[in-house]
């Protein structure tokens, strides 16, 4: 196949550009991986140490042109740090739901204990009763716990034996432990799994940043857990489900959507691309996912734009470069005019009767190529050397081809038509014309051989 070619080119430069948009990535994933892991104490030091030094190994992939593998890791650490983020953070709020729980326990039996210290009769220190109230309402002391229990075990008629035991129990051990040990012997509450769950989706809306909401759903639960009707506390513990489920979902949506526009904000700063409106600001701001993803298409428009811009600038350098070490004459400005009329011709030294046009847009990367004839006043080179000339342009194109490979980039043929299926094009040049006419040759391939049969 050594006629006309059409052909897709892809060079280093645009390949390095690509990859350090996903560096950039992979190093805002990093910071926020770190940021995020440190706030909630799920990250080691180490740990960090370890991810640092990986991105460091991943961006020496860049310097030693191992474009393909640096790739693909790119892509594989940026999913780990989301997705281990999620199970770190996950763990945590596992372990802050069953703190909470705890605390929720403590609270409703420093409820239980200061009512029945009130129906006992007991003379009850004002200090004490306060501590008590303040524990009741989920502000834990387990000192005023163990004095209100040591209280209760003060000798009363009324008191059964049991409780008295347990008081007492509590009054000769550490004050602190046998409160704890006490509360882990408990058995488990009613409801106590759909409370889990609340507590769970409750610490993680804590890690996503929603205070205000948090305190007053957790005024809330406790308020249903301490419900004795079962029909009103089942009832008022499904809405509570049904309200921070929706809230979650709605609250991590977000910040995928955050995180996405943050990333896409520092590979749009790689490539050299601001924009007044797509700001980190405007970003973190966003209140719904739906201004965000306006936010990130506007600014991968800008991304794509940016880089076929800046690819297309190195698809013309380096095909015009790759063609004058052929032989071929490159003058000033022909760059500028294959923008202005979408193609170049351009003359062999060692042959001026006879080019190469490369017409089509360097943006899209794929390109026509094609030998041509030069004409004067009608006259111009034989057309029986046409497919010489042709299967000479074939061996320029692999020599092309081997130097965008040797520098990093590539060529690669995607339809060729044989010599002789098209007529060579000719291209009419008038004295001191700065501009080229073509035309098609005046007989096809096949026509020329009936010719010189005939003769």
């Amino acid at each position: 196949m050594s006629g006309p070619k059409v052909v897709r080119i892809v060079t280093r430069d645009e390949i390095i550009a690509v990859c350090q948009g996903q560096l950039a990535r992979v190093d805002a994933a990093l910071e926020h991986w770190i940021r995020l892991g440190r706030r909630n104490e799920c990250l080691a030091d180490s740990e960090i140490a370890a991810a640092q030094k990986r991105r460091h190994e991943l961006a020496a992939l860049i310097t030693s042109d191992r474009f393909t593998d640096f790739q693909k890791q790119a892509q594989e650490e940026e999913a780990f740090f989301r997705s281990d983020l999620e199970v770190r953070l996950a763990k945590v709020a596992a372990e802050a739901a069953t703190a909470r729980s705890r605390e929720r326990r403590v609270a409703q039996a420093a409820g239980t204990l200061l009512s029945v210290l009130r129906q006992s009769g007991k003379p009850i220190d004002a200090e004490l009763e306060r501590a008590l109230e303040r524990a009741a309402a989920g502000r834990g002391d387990n000192d005023a716990l163990a004095a209100g229990f040591a209280l209760l075990a003060e000798p009363d008629p009324v008191l059964s034996e049991a409780l008295r035991a347990q008081a007492a129990r509590l009054k000769d051990g550490d004050d602190r432990k046998s409160f704890a040990q006490w509360l882990a012997a408990q058995p488990t509450p009613r409801a106590e799994p759909e409370l889990q769950r609340l507590e769970t989706r409750l610490a993680s809306i804590a890690q996503l940043g929603d205070h205000a909401r948090t305190a007053e759903w957790e005024v809330r639960l406790r308020t249903a857990a301490a419900e004795d009707d079962v029909a009103r506390r089942g009832l008022l513990i499904d809405s509570l489900d049904i309200e921070l489920g929706r809230a979650l979902k709605e609250m991590r949506a977000l910040m995928k959507a955050r995180e996405e526009g943050l990333l896409l904000l520092a590979e749009l700063e790689s490539a050299g691309v601001s924009d007044a409106i797509l700001t980190v600001d405007a970003i973190t701001a966003a209140s719904d996912v739906a201004t965000i993803d306006v936010l990130i298409a506007k600014g991968k428009n800008l991304l794509e734009s940016k880089r076929a811009s800046v690819a297309a600038a190195a698809r013309r350098a380096a095909v015009l470069t790759g063609l004058a070490e052929l032989g071929y004459e490159v003058t000033e400005g022909m760059s500028t005019a294959w923008i202005e009329q979408g193609r170049v011709v351009l003359r062999k030294a060692a042959q001026p009767e006879y080019g190469v046009e490369v017409a089509g847009s360097a943006e899209i990367g794929r390109l026509q190529m094609r030998a041509v004839a030069f004409t004067q006043a009608g006259a111009g080179p034989d057309p029986w050397r046409d497919s010489e000339v042709e299967t000479t342009w074939c061996g320029d194109v692999a020599s092309l081809t081997a130097s965008l490979a040797e520098a990093g980039g590539g060529l690669v043929i995607e339809r060729a038509l044989a010599v002789g299926v098209t007529p060579l094009k000719r291209i009419e040049v008038t004295d001191g014309a700065a501009s080229l006419i073509s035309r098609e040759g005046p007989m096809r391939q096949s026509d020329r051989v009936a010719e010189t049969k005939a003769r």
